[in-house]
């Protein structure tokens, strides 16, 4: 079972989904690294901290993605059979 995001990045073939979403997420982790620098109590620095963790390694995933518009390559999800 393919996940909704999972088939739409596959449909993604001029890879605009794609862009916009690691944009998002970019303009996200500044957002969080701006709280990161306010006071904060340990437990929300923690939170934040690995929020920012999550937003980077979601990056990291679609900048990474083997999507045909990126490669030419038709692409397999791990769930197809």
């Amino acid at each position: 079972m393919m996940l909704d995001l999972e088939e739409k990045l596959l449909a993604d073939r001029d890879g605009r989904l794609r862009s916009t979403l690691i944009a998002d997420l970019l303009e996200l982790q500044q957002r969080l690294h701006g709280e990161l620098r306010q006071m904060n109590s340990r437990s929300r620095y923690l939170e934040l901290q690995g929020a920012i963790r999550a937003a980077t390694a979601a990056v990291q995933v679609l900048q990474t993605l083997n999507v045909p518009a990126v490669s030419g390559q038709p692409v397999k999800s791990k769930n197809s059979k």
